[in-house]
Parts: C-alpha cells; sequence; structure tokens
C-alpha cells in the first residue's frame, strides 16, 4: 500500500470515466473504418460486375500494359484495372522487409506492393548520374584536326553546348574550308581507374556518335546497335554486344522517343553518349543498395519516397523491374476490422450501448 503523502500516477489514463471515454473512442473508429472499407469492397464489386478487366498500371499520366500474374485461387476471377502513380510513392506505408531484398509497401487503393529494393535505389542513382554528372576534359597539347562531313559540322556548331556538357571541345577557324573547320582540343576523361571506378576511353571517332544522336544521320537507334569504333556499349563502354542498359534505349527510340535525350523525354536533358550510359548504369549498380541489407524502417521508407522524384521508376537501367504487384487488401482488412470490433465491443455491452446515445 503506498503512503499517504505518495500520489498514485496512472500510466494510460486518470481515471474510469477515462477508460470509457478511450472505449468509446476506440469503437467509433473502428466502425468508420470498417464503413470506410465496406464502401470501397462495394465500389470494387461494382467495378467488377461492370465488366473493367483491364489490367494496366497507370504511369505518370499513361497506361502500359504490365504483366500482372493473378494469385492463387483467383485464375477465373475478373480483374479490375489496378493504378499506380508516382503520387502514390509519397503516401505509400511500409509493411516491412522480406527476404533481405525486398520491400513491402502498401498504397492508398489498400494494394499490397513488393518492391526490389537495389532497382529501386539503382534507377534512382542512374538518373541522377545521369542528370548532374559533369565528364571531365582532357585538353591535348595540340589541336586534333577533324574531317566531317556538313552534316556533322553543322550539327556541332548547332548542338555546342552539348557537346560542351559530354567533355568535348573545339577550336574553330573560318579560314579553312568547309568540313574542315573545327578541331578538338579536349576529349571527355572519365578518370584513371585508380579509385574503384574503371577508366572509359574517349576519342574523336566519339564525335561521329554524338553527332548521330543529335540527328545528323537521321537515325538514332542505329548509334546504340553499335558498328565500329566509339560505339562499344559493354560496363566500361567497350564491348562487341552491348549493355543492357543502352539496348533499352534502342527500343525506347524505335518506339517514338525523340533525339532530344538518348536516356528518355524526361530522364535527362543532356544527350549522353552509349559510352556514358553504359558507364553511368554500373557505376549505379554498384553504387546502390544491395540484397542481402537489412534496411530500417526508415531507410525503407527514404527508398520508396525517392521513387517519386525519379521519371522512369518502373524498371532499373538494365531493365529489371523495381516493382510488382502481390494482392489487394481491402478483403483482409475488412475481416481484419470486424474481428476487431467484436473483439471490443463484445465484453462491455452496456458501454456499447452508451455510444448510441451519445
Amino acid at each position: 500500500m503506498p503512503s499517504p503523502k505518495e500520489s498514485v500516477v496512472w500510466n494510460s489514463f486518470r481515471g474510469t470515466a477515462d477508460v470509457v471515454r478511450l472505449s468509446r473512442s476506440s469503437r467509433r473508429r473502428l466502425r468508420r473504418t470498417q464503413t470506410y472499407l465496406c464502401g470501397a469492397q462495394s465500389k470494387s464489386r461494382e467495378e467488377e460486375k461492370n465488366g473493367d478487366v483491364d489490367k494496366s498500371i497507370s504511369k505518370t499520366g499513361m497506361d502500359e500494359s504490365v504483366g500482372l500474374s493473378p494469385n492463387e485461387g483467383e485464375a477465373n476471377a475478373l480483374k479490375r484495372s489496378i493504378q499506380l502513380t508516382k503520387d502514390d510513392f509519397l503516401g505509400m506505408e511500409i509493411v516491412g522487409q522480406f527476404n533481405l531484398g525486398f520491400i513491402l509497401a502498401r498504397c492508398r487503393n489498400n494494394h499490397l506492393w513488393i518492391l526490389d529494393q537495389h532497382a529501386c535505389d539503382e534507377i534512382f542513382n542512374f538518373e541522377r548520374l545521369c542528370k548532374t554528372t559533369v565528364i571531365h576534359e582532357q585538353k591535348l597539347i595540340a589541336p586534333l584536326p577533324l574531317e566531317l562531313s556538313f552534316s556533322e559540322e553543322h550539327t556541332i556548331l548547332e548542338n555546342i553546348k552539348v557537346f560542351e556538357q559530354n567533355g568535348f571541345r573545339f577550336s574553330y577557324n573560318r579560314e579553312n574550308p568547309p568540313r574542315h573547320r573545327l578541331a578538338l582540343t579536349a576529349l571527355p576523361h572519365s578518370g584513371t581507374g585508380r579509385d574503384g571506378k574503371k577508366a572509359v576511353q574517349f576519342g574523336k571517332e566519339d564525335v561521329g556518335a554524338l553527332c548521330s544522336l543529335l540527328g545528323a544521320y537521321g537515325n538514332i537507334s542505329s548509334v546504340y546497335e553499335g558498328g565500329g569504333a566509339g560505339y562499344g556499349t559493354g560496363a566500361d563502354g567497350s564491348g562487341m554486344h552491348g549493355n543492357n542498359a543502352v539496348r533499352r534505349i534502342v527500343a525506347q527510340s524505335r518506339s517514338g522517343v525523340g533525339s532530344g535525350s538518348i536516356v528518355g523525354s524526361n530522364r535527362s536533358s543532356i544527350v549522353r553518349l552509349p559510352k556514358a550510359i553504359a558507364m553511368f548504369a554500373s557505376r549505379a549498380c554498384r553504387s546502390s543498395i544491395m540484397v542481402g541489407t537489412a534496411l530500417s524502417h526508415k531507410e525503407m521508407e527514404d527508398v520508396v519516397r525517392k521513387m517519386y522524384d525519379v521519371d522512369e521508376p518502373w524498371n532499373c537501367p538494365h531493365g529489371r523491374p523495381t516493382m510488382r504487384h502481390v494482392r489487394g487488401l481491402l478483403d483482409c482488412l475488412l475481416e481484419d476490422s470486424c474481428t476487431a470490433l467484436e473483439h471490443v465491443a463484445g465484453p462491455s455491452l452496456a458501454v456499447m450501448s452508451q455510444d448510441f446515445e451519445t
């Protein structure tokens, strides 16, 4: 027994009145949740009844067909449209980490998504490198004369800033005849490789490659498919068979992506060489969160929130999907809500009846 001078301190409530008040508040909250879930379930069933069987994900204003495999036991059920926009990343609720490689998150429409932590971090780092990396210049001892076509020379003069952003510098001599007025004074330089990053060699042949990207020949995809020096697309910018990140750009260019950016219409405002794309993809992969890394709740939340700032967050640079739809959680949440309401309301019907009176 406490002494008369000692006061009793309640941890979570101050008396019986507080217990009753909190109980009423809890029941009201559970009823509101149940009402919301019932309404959402009715709307969902109405959409299925009306024949909305489109399986698509809304991605930043456009619908793209994706391979959403049906859940077990639902193979013959109608699949309604599942929409996910970049705005949903800001409101996703983190459920937890699975197998030290995937993040489980619930979107505002009560769907469960599984996100590849490595692919999500990789595409964010890749786009950041494409947008912000300034390739170093290596000045030449003497200007290197160039023999260009009329189209190439005109393209360089019209897009001189793009070439400078990629590390090229030129001198211009108006007295020389056409096609011979430009000379290289500096070439791109990616480093020596001593910092652990593999060095990529650039040469004057890359000038022609960049001219092709800017429309000098009217065929952007031919640059990515290879064909001579300067068109290597391996992890270090070399290689005969290409790099997945560069091959994906070939598909984008063929599907109507303009030549203003080889990384996509929104992904980068700077035209990049295939060598640079392969280099950025390789460096982004190596610097990203690896599978097997345990993440805290805050770290998982940061990975998901960063996807909002990515222009194309649906695949990593090499084509690996960043996320997949698992299942709808509406039925499970409604069942849990009903169970919780029954559990809370069962033992105290007298208090529950007072809720209706108030």
